[in-house]
Parts: C-alpha cells; structure tokens; sequence
C-alpha cells in the first residue's frame, strides 16, 4: 500500500514516506529549477488590482446597489 503525504503527516510516518518515495527514484528537489516554477506560478497583485478596492476620486465607494433588492455588490 502507497502511504501519501497527507497520511505520513497525519501519523507521524515522513520517514517511512521518504523512504518509500526513494526507493521509487524520487530524489532530491532541484532549488533553482523550483524556485523558475514557483515564479510562473506565483505572480505578485498588479497594481492596477490592488487599487480597484480604493475609495473613487469622487468619494464613492465603488459599490452598487442592484435595483429592487437593496442588497450591496461589490464592482
């Protein structure tokens, strides 16, 4: 039986994860070739999204009110 990372965690079994994962060929990570990855993957806010949550030249809020309903959405 294949013992995942989750359940090894959980049980307190890395070791015995770590050994299994060895004996099927997987060895140590590569950090420059992670960190190239992680780069496509994890993107920093624009600033143009981290703006849009601001209050409006205009004093508004930026939110609005769908008609009938008065319930508040964001925009």
């Amino acid at each position: 039986m294949t013992l995942s990372l989750r359940e090894a965690i959980r049980a307190n079994r890395l070791e015995e994860f770590i050994a299994q994962e060895e004996a099927r060929g997987v060895g140590p990570i590569d950090r420059a070739e992670l960190d190239r990855a992680l780069v496509k993957v994890i993107k920093a806010p624009r600033l143009e999204d981290q703006t849009s949550h601001s209050p409006s030249r205009d004093g508004s809020s930026g939110k609005r009110t769908r008609q009938g309903n008065g319930r508040r959405i964001s925009s």
